[in-house]
């Protein structure tokens, strides 16, 4: 296909956009699959040539791009998401009144270009599908697609035209496995380079050696009665004193130290007395139900378990951020998140049994985010509180902020939201798009502010069952944030039917540079029974490389 085939679409333009390229009918890339990446929105030049576009945010999660070539701008309409493990950019034409000559609007079809982005500083190289190799792959039967072949020359052009006909649901299935071969794409196709927007410089993520640390393993392996947990979050209480935060908890209340007759509760906390766990003391803590037997600290209430997500300590007040959650949903996973929460304890230096606890009111979400049940932190004078949407499978992390004092004294009612850099923190009242820190984050993380290399970070699991350990870094904490880079691959790794989640660092907790855990599980519930190796958190020490 030649470049101006695609780029100059006005006028008769729009009839050309069938010839010398694949062409989709229907969309690849639907709304519900749609997601933000910070990186595109800004204005880009052709890195060998003259060809100028603007990609702009629209409503949701989709574009508009007004590309201009040889003085004329032709509009359109994209969404971003995954093909397979593949980001592409789903492409069609927007024009407005009067952009087609009358004659010729009723005969022009909107088809749908999938481009395939590669990011690097201020650069994207975009590739499309070759027509000719997928041709090929479609009349050999390797591809089963419905499609329309044209050989007609057009438009100035000897290239070919390729159609696919059909529906999304088949187009995703094919092409996802079709495009999983880099062999079948054009390089290089357009190359651009950012001239003004958002600037897009990330740091490079600090190196670190990471190693299994199997002495601080055994800080929960202590009781006999707390008998392995999820979640792991921690909060700086002072005074060398660690708030551990869990999710679903076994609790043997017989004190064998045997899973096969315990109880699961919802969730549990601890309180670790010194910051070395490889040496510290920690005491465990659980509710009692009316019955006297082991409950969750915060209980089930109307049908929802309350899951941890983290916490804060600002002054004599400590803020607990949790998830509402369904369970036995029989759909996915089996559980649900429906909403977040939160609630106050006015005496965090007491014994949790003897916590003083208020439920705080919180704002409408009618995002579905799960507000600081990824991340919760301190900056510049203010709590920042970051949540995944709810349920995106793509994880954008969105961000809520308050003054410290208005945390403190549990006014949650009006927070600001991240709506990029262009516009900045906009009350919760705005009807202004909020916008994501980054995509690809995960439901469970932690973003903290590392001071040797003066950059803030962010641990994350990456995968789903078998996940590695992963990292990425920003000058700022709204970025922009640089790419995810591997730290560790946990030895549970390569165990069949292992769950590896919750990646997460501790910054208050010594012994190392960096302290990390992670969560093990497996997809077969009798193995917790019977297997004393899984559902505990993991640590992981990390050094600076040198």
């Amino acid at each position: 296909m030649t470049m101006k085939t695609f780029r100059v679409v006005t006028g008769l333009a729009f009839l050309m956009l069938l010839t010398g390229c694949t062409i989709t009918v229907y969309p690849v890339i639907t709304e519900s699959e749609a997601i933000f990446d910070a990186r595109l929105p800004g204005n880009w030049k052709e890195i060998d040539g003259s060809d100028q576009m603007t990609v702009s945010r629209s409503t949701g999660n989709s574009y508009e791009i007004e590309y201009t070539s040889e003085g004329k701008t032709g509009r359109f309409a994209a969404r971003l998401g995954y093909l397979g493990d593949h980001m592409v950019l789903d492409v069609w034409p927007k024009p407005r009144q009067g952009d087609v000559p009358d004659p010729y609007a009723p005969l022009m079809l909107a088809g749908h270009l999938q481009l395939f982005p590669e990011f690097s500083d201020n650069e994207i190289s975009l590739a499309i599908i070759n027509p000719d190799a997928l041709l090929s792959a479609l009349q050999s039967g390797k591809v089963r697609l419905p499609y329309r072949h044209s050989t007609e020359v057009t438009a100035n052009t000897d290239d070919e035209g390729l159609v696919l006909t059909g529906t999304t649901d088949e187009l995703r299935k094919s092409l996802g496995t079709y495009c999983a071969n880099p062999a079948v794409s054009e390089r290089d196709w357009l190359h651009v380079r950012r001239t003004s927007g958002s600037s897009f410089q990330p740091v490079s993520v600090p190196c670190f050696e990471a190693s299994a640390w199997r002495e601080a393993d055994q800080l929960f392996r202590c009781d006999p009665h707390w008998l392995g947990a999820d979640v792991a979050s921690t909060v700086d209480l002072g005074n060398n004193r660690t708030l551990w935060l869990f999710g679903d908890t076994w609790i043997d209340a017989s004190g064998k130290g045997t899973r096969k007759g315990a109880r699961m509760i919802s969730n549990s906390v601890a309180i670790q007395t010194g910051t070395d766990p490889a040496t510290a003391d920690i005491s465990f803590f659980w509710g009692t139900d009316a019955g006297g037997n082991p409950d969750a600290m915060f209980p089930d209430r109307d049908g929802e378990s309350l899951w941890f997500g983290n916490g804060i300590r600002v002054g004599d007040r400590l803020v607990l951020f949790f998830a509402r959650t369904i369970r036995n949903t029989g759909v996915g996973l089996g559980f649900e998140h429906v909403g977040w929460t939160a609630i106050m304890v006015s005496n965090p230096d007491a014994e949790p049994s003897s916590w003083q606890v208020q439920e705080l009111e919180t704002p409408e979400n009618s995002l579905g985010i799960l507000v600081g049940f990824a991340a919760v932190l301190k900056s510049e004078g203010y709590v920042v509180a970051l949540g995944s949407q709810n349920p995106v499978k793509s994880h954008p992390i969105f961000a809520a902020r308050w003054p410290e004092d208005e945390i403190r004294r549990g006014n949650l009612l009006h927070p600001e939201w991240w709506a990029g850099e262009m516009v900045g923190w906009v009350p919760d009242s705005s009807g202004i798009q909020r916008y994501p820190l980054f995509n690809g984050g995960q439901t469970e993380l932690t973003i903290h502010y590392d001071d040797p290399s003066k950059r803030y970070i962010c641990v994350q699991t990456e995968g789903f069952g078998a996940a590695d350990i992963m990292m990425r870094a920003a000058p700022s904490l709204t970025g922009p944030w640089s790419d995810l880079r591997l730290l560790y691959r946990p030895p549970e790794y390569y165990r069949e039917n292992v769950s590896i989640y919750s990646g997460k660092a501790h910054p208050s907790l010594t012994g190392s540079d960096l302290v990390l855990t992670y969560a093990t599980n497996t997809f077969r519930f009798e193995e917790q029974l019977t297997d004393s190796l899984i559902y505990y958190p993991r640590f992981v020490r990390l050094t600076r490389c040198r």
